[in-house]
């Protein structure tokens, strides 16, 4: 082949990669519970915080976004969705579960029962996507590597996990339409944490954003905490 030919099939090759990356999509299953059963477990503004992490991907005209709230969020809705959402998700997508509700060591606490973060990892294994995203804000939501076995099944794939809380800490609500961490997620996503302004929102950014803003607001109560196997370059939204 012509030299000159095989840089105009580099060229396009090249092109066609950047246009598949540029028309990638977001899939997204957002869960927020307030109302538990009874009234002793009531939270006040978890149902809100889904739509509001909904609406900010939605924004971005790529997303294709479901919202579980209170007693629509039970465990095996939860799953379902993430399969039925994930599902036409490929290799350049991303997914994202976000979940706002009580927290338990290991688990989530859906409107019904524990939903096992061994759970949505196998939901999560079975998705296509690179980009694979865990967003959690409830009370113990750090606690997730009660055993070392544990620990090493939840890095067995790659999954980026941003979590309210550390270990021991409870994630506080405010006197805002939003929790505190999702207060912070919401600025972060929506361009606060954009700090080279590419338009670009990587995982480092966003923590270091949420991160700050919260242990500021909490005055030290409050830490949120990032892990999993993931590149920190990784992008987390796009404008």
């Amino acid at each position: 082949m012509h030299s000159g030919m095989k840089r105009l099939l580099i060229i396009a090759l090249a092109f066609l990669g950047v246009v598949i990356r540029a028309d990638s999509k977001v899939y997204l299953v957002c869960v927020g519970i307030a109302d538990y059963p009874g009234t002793k477990n009531d939270l006040r503004i978890s149902d809100t915080d889904a739509k509001t992490i909904s609406q900010i991907y939605l924004s971005t005209k790529n997303a294709v976004s479901k919202v579980l709230t209170n007693s629509s969020a039970t465990h095996s809705a939860v799953l379902s969705s993430m399969r039925s959402t994930f599902a036409p998700a490929g290799e350049y997508d991303t997914v994202i579960l976000y979940f706002s509700g009580h927290g338990s060591p290991g688990s989530l606490v859906c409107y019904d029962k524990l939903l096992p973060y061994s759970n949505i990892l196998s939901v999560l294994k079975g998705c296509k996507a690179r980009k694979k995203i865990v967003l959690v804000d409830a009370c113990f939501s750090g606690k997730m590597r009660v055993n070392q076995q544990q620990h090493a099944r939840y890095n067995a794939q790659e999954v980026m996990f941003f979590l309210s809380s550390r270990t021991n800490e409870t994630s506080l609500e405010s006197g805002y339409k939003n929790s505190m961490f999702t207060i912070f997620l919401e600025r972060g996503l929506r361009g606060g944490a954009d700090a080279n302004k590419d338009r670009s929102i990587t995982a480092r950014e966003l923590y270091d954003f949420v991160h700050s803003g919260v242990i500021d607001a909490t005055e030290g109560k409050q830490h949120p905490v990032m892990w999993g196997k993931f590149d920190n370059e990784m992008s987390v939204i796009n404008w």
